[in-house]
């Protein structure tokens, strides 16, 4: 989407985003004003990644692309990126090149290092890079993120080209529409990453659940996409999938907090509310 005009300084880039953020706040009380303008310095650095036309290696993943679909899902403060055409090195390359974009914004993303991650079970890895950016208006400095890079996670469904709900209403800026991982995909992740086992232990990402239930609440999903992406995550991973889908014991308290706040959530506060509604859904397609 092309911009009207282009604002005349940092300052007024910055009025205009907070004026937006309290326009958004006053419609949606459920995500704070900081928090909308924080969301809106994501926009701009990934209306950079995806401002190139005919490039189709990128793919928002995570907790920012559900963000990017339901703007009231779970807060995250990274971003998760895939990159499906590149090894880490040309992928960590080229998104230093798109992050440099000049969009008339006055923003600016300054790469600060990086550093390898190994993401993965007691069978399977993936490796990837947490890339560290900090983030200028004009000449100073708003705040640091990263991103969390993979470029071996695979797709079974089409990826969704959508702009994103959650972006302020700034017609000056411009903006692009997002790649995102698809939603059948994004399940399978999560429910494979509960089950699977870290150095023998559970997983602890309790977060991932409320994840669980924000989606399942919330999109029409096909079972037999999703029972296919099942059958490729839990291959990559080299994991069994079992008939009934198992939440660690030890888990309810840090599910809880997390999904107070949710208002997808509203019914599922408590882990046994999330527990049942995951039985009715996820059973029938991991017993298929």
């Amino acid at each position: 989407m092309d911009h009207e005009t282009s604002y005349a300084s940092p300052a007024a880039v910055e009025q205009a985003i907070k004026a937006a953020a309290n326009q958004a706040f006053r419609a949606d009380a459920s995500i704070s004003v900081d928090e909308r303008i924080r969301l809106e310095h994501f926009h701009r650095f990934l209306s950079r990644i995806f401002s190139q036309e005919g490039n189709h290696a990128w793919v928002l993943k995570g907790g920012t692309g559900m963000l990017a679909r339901i703007p009231s899902a779970r807060a995250t403060m990274d971003i998760d990126l895939y990159n499906h055409d590149q090894s880490l090195d040309k992928a960590l390359t080229e998104l230093r090149r798109l992050a440099s974009i000049d969009l008339g914004d006055f923003f600016r993303f300054q790469f600060t290092g990086y550093s390898k991650t190994l993401i993965g079970t007691n069978n399977d890895y993936t490796n990837g890079y947490q890339i560290n950016f900090d983030v200028y208006i004009g000449v100073q400095k708003k705040r640091s993120f990263h991103v969390d890079l993979v470029t071996a996670t695979t797709t079974t469904d089409d990826v969704e080209i959508a702009a994103p709900a959650n972006a302020l209403n700034l017609p000056k800026l411009k903006s692009y529409p997002y790649r995102l991982y698809p939603v059948a995909d994004q399940i399978a992740d999560k429910v494979c990453a509960t089950i699977a086992l870290y150095n023998g232990k559970p997983s602890s990402r309790e977060k991932d659940l409320v994840d669980l239930v924000i989606m399942v609440t919330t999109y029409d999903i096909d079972a037999a996409k999703l029972r296919k992406a099942l059958v490729a995550e839990k291959s990559r991973r080299s994991l069994t999938l079992p008939t009934v889908f198992p939440v660690p014991a030890s888990w309810g308290v840090r599910y809880a907090k997390l999904a107070h706040d949710v208002p997808t959530c509203s019914e599922y506060k408590h882990i046994d509310a999330a527990k049942e509604l995951m039985k009715d859904f996820l059973n029938p397609i991991l017993g298929a």
